[in-house]
This record gives structure tokens, C-alpha cells and sequence, in this order.
């Protein structure tokens, strides 16, 4: 049947490929992923200017400035999520590239990973639920406690990030793995 419309509408006489799968997509594009020799740089001015807005929202809620909280608010739910964009597109997979070939690495990065993404899910949650709703007596109250928790959560953000993850973004011939053969 595709022959005879083929023919009949002068199109090739073989049926299309089917698209490459990502495992070869990835071989083409050398692991899909690249060295980025200013990213951790960058990510520590984010984080530097994600804390400087921080403190300005916990200003705010001492001042107890209501207009002062939501502007400070949203200027931190800007920068984090910029921030979190940038980890999640480019620091992220390069550490799941590099470290994929240890096992041990493997899942000690995924477990890293996963909590540093509950505590990222748990903040925007809390972002979320201040900045797109009206703010009603109950928010008004539990605010202060909220940007404290959120604090908290990213503060211990920071330090797994800045203490585990950047010191192991390094190009791409920096790493070195064990071949199962005990050195000890």
C-alpha cells in the first residue's frame, strides 16, 4: 500500500526511519552534556545574591512591613528559581554524566540530588502558595513562620551544594574510577 501512494504521489519509495533514540542522541552530542568552566562561579553569585534577599525578607518580617515582605518575596522567588533553572539544566546532569561510570558516586549523587530537590519542591510550594493567592488571615499568620522554614530549608540547601556538589564539577578529565580491583 505505501509503494502504490508513493508512486502515486512521487514521494521515495521507502518508509521513513523511525527518530534516533536518546542513548544515540547522546553519543552525538558527546553525552548530551558540556563543561561549563565559569558555572560554579556563577552559581556562587546566585547564591550570594539569593542569601542578600533572603535577609531582606526576613528584614521585612521583622519590620512586620506587609508590602515590604511580598516585594522581598518575590524578588527572592525570582532569583531561586533562576538559580534552581540554571542547577537543574546544567549542573545536575554534567554530575550525573561524570559520575556515572562509579557506581557508589551513582547513588550517593542521586541521594544527594533527591533531598536537595525536596527541600527545592517544598520551597517553591511555599512561594507558590503566597505569591499567586490572596493573602487571607491564616496566611497572614503563618507567614513569618513559613519564610522561616523556607530559610531553614535554604540554608541547608546551600551547604550541601556548596560543600558536596561544586567541589565535584571539574572538567571532564578530572575523573578517575576504580575498575572494582581492590587498591588497599
Amino acid at each position: 500500500m505505501f509503494n502504490f501512494l508513493a508512486a502515486t504521489f512521487g514521494r521515495p519509495q521507502t518508509r521513513p526511519q523511525p527518530a534516533a533514540q536518546d542513548g544515540e542522541l547522546d553519543g552525538a552530542y558527546g553525552g548530551g552534556v558540556r563543561y561549563r568552566p565559569r558555572l560554579t562561579a556563577q552559581i556562587l553569585r546566585d547564591h550570594e545574591v539569593i542569601r542578600r534577599e533572603m535577609r531582606a525578607l526576613l528584614d521585612a518580617c521583622r519590620a512586620q512591613d506587609e508590602d515590604a515582605e511580598i516585594v522581598c518575596m518575590r524578588r527572592f522567588a525570582d532569583s531561586f528559581r533562576r538559580a534552581g533553572l540554571i542547577k537543574s539544566v546544567q549542573l545536575y546532569p554534567y554530575l550525573r554524566w561524570a559520575l556515572e561510570k562509579d557506581r557508589m558516586a551513582t547513588i550517593q549523587f542521586k541521594s544527594t540530588h533527591r533531598e536537595l530537590e525536596r527541600s527545592s519542591l517544598l520551597i517553591e510550594a511555599v512561594l507558590t502558595d503566597y505569591l499567586d493567592s490572596p493573602w487571607d488571615s491564616y496566611r497572614r499568620r503563618r507567614f513569618v513562620h513559613d519564610v522561616v522554614r523556607v530559610a531553614g530549608l535554604f540554608a541547608q540547601m546551600l551547604r550541601q551544594e556548596e560543600g558536596t556538589l561544586l567541589p565535584l564539577y571539574a572538567p571532564p578529565g578530572q575523573y578517575r574510577y576504580v575498575d572494582g580491583v581492590d587498591t588497599f
